[in-house]
């Protein structure tokens, strides 16, 4: 195997381990009180100092901005994700998800296909975020000033 191929399937661990990790999150949100030290884990598999963040409706964060929306996504809401496709090209790792999200005025499945730029150190400088959905976006977070 090749050293290429060998960072790839290490970077698609990485997204994996994200998906994982955010799901245990927001499991443990139904018990406990959420906090930004939960998304330590998280934190370590970026690059918090360049890292950029564009959702859905073209919002964009830094790690900072991004952290809180997170914290507070997670305090009110139960997240699944289904690994629809994952594959790396060079320093990108696309994953598609069937995304399930569960808050108390009901449950909504989103598509998403999120976009990994990988720094050369495997950590992540940059996630775009795209998605299918119905009509209803109330489940969806939502990161920047305009539509906090």
């Amino acid at each position: 195997m090749s050293a290429g191929s060998d960072r790839g399937e290490r970077l698609i661990k990485i997204v994996r381990k994200w998906a994982d990790i955010y799901e245990g999150i927001c499991k443990r949100s139904q018990h406990a009180k959420i906090t930004a030290a939960d998304f330590d884990p998280i934190a370590e598999l970026v690059a918090t100092d360049d890292f950029h963040r564009i959702g859905v409706f073209k919002d964009e964060a830094d790690w900072p901005l991004c952290l809180e929306k997170y914290v507070q996504f997670a305090g009110t809401s139960l997240w699944s994700g289904k690994l629809r496709y994952i594959n790396v090209a060079g320093n990108i790792v696309f994953q598609e998800l069937e995304e399930t999200i569960t808050r108390p005025h009901g449950k909504n499945v989103i598509y998403t296909m999120s976009v990994f730029d990988f720094n050369d150190e495997d950590k992540v400088r940059a996630l775009r975020v795209y998605m299918q959905q119905t009509q209803d976006v109330a489940n969806v977070l939502i990161l920047g000033t305009d539509r906090k």
